[in-house]
């Protein structure tokens, strides 16, 4: 029996009400994942539907003839009774036209709209490479906009670009970045809950009339929401809440502390019990930031290198598989740096801001440069990038230090940001694309303004 019979079959059996116990659990998981199936339950619905309607056309036509006066032309032998001839229907018909007007109605509802489960969430944006890990045991790549996610599930943003917001029924919004991992858990009858294993997540969370929670776990803490928006940093270590909106209830895995975060104020959990659970306000931007690669929360992707030639921290690329549906995947080397962990205050990124990287090739390679954004005290911004070829990185196998001004940073999705001018700046990577050309960064530094070039100085005269 090919694919093709064995749907036609199982969906045959559904509609007459004899699938087994095991073809029950197999039934919702192939309408959800194979849309021939789909197709199929439709066009037998639909033909269901048509013989239903015929068969009660033709019992309504019956009871208004019975229900006329008899005459003696129609009680004459000779009279034609072909208008009132019954159509008539094998005994499975009946059923099965009657299940396939509630099969069709049932499974449109469920495939086309949300489902009544707390626990799911509609994929509102994508970009970038990401996995899905399914409750039922299937893996897959590139989530499609308008995919809906079951409790169990897992969500993975894979590659330094990637970013995915998810949208859930009551108006609330939530979005993921970079190299970020979100499980959906079970709900309690209280709320939606979320498991962030790591990396970054924004949530705007609309107010519900029956006061029900959002809440979220990540390796360090415990937070729940109502009505609020905020932001998550998370490490295994460690976990940033910053609130901009309402109030986050946050308890502290490794002793049970709890803290109640407000607008205006950020919270820092890690796992470290003489660090404390103290809520301060969130401090002042500043606009030069330094990274020296010496903390380990500084690493999102990226192997550390020995010390070599006065260098006292070397981080070398990763490679990166990046999975793009119906195309061959591509790989990367790439190193990512986070900026929360190596910073006590926002880093504000200027029009006239550069990036001035340090680092190495070993092979003559044109390097991507980019970072993410958020709006300052806000949500997710988008992403940056620039090329820079590999002659005007200087000599192979020598330290080279670049200067990147912000202002020529190409957006990678104009309609969240087109400039980077005013935003915070959350992560800094770099990488090469298919070739390993031994891309490596030694020191990342933000300064607040850019020389000018002639031209501009010409301008402002």
């Amino acid at each position: 029996m090919n694919d093709t019979d064995f749907r036609w079959q199982l969906l045959l059996r559904y509609l007459d009400g004899r699938l087994s116990p095991d073809e029950k659990i197999q039934l919702p998981d192939l309408l959800r994942s194979d849309p021939q199936a789909r197709v199929i339950l439709r066009e037998v619905a639909e033909q269901a539907v048509m013989v239903a309607e015929l068969e009660r056309t033709e019992q309504s036509r019956l009871e208004e003839l019975r229900a006329r006066p008899a005459s003696p032309k129609d009680t004459s032998p000779s009279a034609d009774r072909s208008v009132v001839s019954r159509v008539r229907f094998n005994n499975w018909q009946r059923p099965l036209a009657a299940a396939a007007v509630i099969a069709l109605l049932g499974t449109i509802i469920a495939l086309m709209m949300p489902s009544s489960d707390p626990g799911i969430v509609r994929v509102a944006k994508v970009a970038g490479s990401n996995q899905y890990f399914g409750s039922n045991g299937q893996t897959g790549v590139g989530l499609q906009v308008g995919s809906f996610l079951e409790a169990g599930d897992m969500i993975e943003t894979r590659s330094c670009d990637a970013w995915l917001e998810l949208q859930l029924r009551e108006g609330s919004t939530i979005t993921i970045a970079g190299h970020s991992q979100l499980r959906i858990l079970e709900t309690n009858g209280n709320g939606k809950r979320f498991d962030l294993l790591q990396g970054n997540f924004w949530a705007s969370v609309a107010p519900r009339p029956d006061n029900k929670l959002l809440r979220i776990n990540t390796p360090t803490a415990e937070m729940e929401v109502l009505g609020t928006q905020f932001d998550i940093q998370t490490s295994a270590s460690a976990t940033m809440l910053r609130v901009n909106e309402g109030s986050v209830r946050v308890a502290r895995l490794v002793d049970g502390g709890v803290a109640v975060v407000r607008a205006g104020q950020q919270v820092v959990v890690s796992l470290s019990r003489r660090e404390g659970l103290a809520v301060t306000p969130q401090p002042t931007p500043v606009n030069y930031w330094t990274c020296e690669l010496l903390q380990i929360s500084d690493v999102k992707l990226g192997k550390p290198l020995p010390p070599r030639d006065g260098e006292r921290a070397r981080l070398g690329a990763e490679p990166l598989l990046w999975p793009i549906p119906g195309r061959d995947p591509l790989m990367l080397y790439a190193v990512a740096l986070s900026v929360w962990g190596n910073s006590e205050q926002p880093v504000l990124l200027q029009f006239r801001s550069i990036l001035r990287i340090r680092g190495r090739t070993e092979r003559a390679q044109r390097v991507r440069f980019g970072f993410s954004t958020q709006k300052m005290r806000g949500v997710f911004a988008g992403k940056f990038e620039v090329d820079v070829e590999s002659d005007s990185l200087g000599p192979v196998g020598e330290t080279w230090e670049i200067d990147l001004p912000i202002e020529e940073f190409r957006p990678l999705h104009r309609h969240l940001s087109p400039s980077p001018d005013g935003l915070e700046l959350n992560d800094i990577y770099a990488l090469t694309i298919e070739e390993d050309a031994g891309l490596e960064i030694n020191r990342v530094e933000l300064l607040p303004t850019a020389p000018l070039t002639e031209s501009q100085e010409r301008t402002e005269l």
